[in-house]
């Protein structure tokens, strides 16, 4: 019962973030931070943990946080391959990914390359359809590993110095997919459409969640 109520609270927005459909040129993989994003929520709406977990950065907690983060990564896999036979379980699509962005605060970025070499330190805002046209605008903090690859790092409850601010910055205005809609130029991540004026601020906050934000298949 204490387990169920800890997910709970872990992932109120997990049963948000799977999508079905989707156009060519969404990004994937994690060649960037944008794609690494998409395939986190995907991983997820596909009832796949292994690769869920594919998507998550290493161990950046301490002791005491990483020890919690691998009890939140066993129980995200219990719930994740649970919804493929779960009745009610809801996958959501992403119908907006927005172009990653820096923190306008130095502190984050600085600290995550001095404590544990990480060469990139953003967050990427999506929007995701939960079911009935209602959308949901959502936020993933990403960062990007000395081997050049991005990873999610779906517990900013845990890096506080990390993700400074996650939730005090702007809505992302500058598009970099969205269904139904082709890049401005072909297979360069980041090309799009402009965005239509997005809410003031992120309605989703970003929680320990493996989507994140209201999130993070949190």
């Amino acid at each position: 019962m204490k387990s169920q109520t800890k997910l709970s609270l872990y992932c109120g927005i997990l049963f948000l973030l799977s999508p079905i459909a989707h156009g060519k040129e969404r990004p994937s993989g994690n060649g960037s931070p944008e794609g690494v994003a998409c395939d986190a929520i995907q991983a997820y709406a596909d009832c796949n943990s292994k690769h869920w977990l594919a998507t998550l950065v290493k161990p950046i907690y301490g002791d005491k946080g990483n020890t919690e983060y691998e009890g939140f990564k066993k129980d995200m896999v219990e719930m994740t391959d649970s919804n493929k036979t779960r009745d009610g379980f809801v996958a959501p699509k992403i119908i907006k990914v927005f172009k990653a962005r820096n923190f306008k605060k130095n502190g984050p970025g600085s600290m995550a390359y001095a404590l544990f070499e990480m060469t990139g330190n953003m967050f990427v805002d999506m929007v995701v359809d939960v079911g009935g046209g209602n959308e949901q605008q959502i936020r993933y903090h990403v960062m990007q590993d000395k081997d050049k690859k991005w990873y999610f790092e779906p517990r900013p409850d845990l890096a506080s110095l990390l993700a400074m601010g996650l939730n005090d910055e702007a809505a992302s205005k500058d598009v970099c997919w969205e269904l139904g809609k082709t890049p401005a130029n072909k297979g360069e991540p980041g090309a799009g459409q402009p965005a239509t004026k997005p809410a003031d601020k992120v309605p989703a906050k970003a929680e320990p969640s493996t989507p994140t934000s209201k999130v993070s298949p949190r």
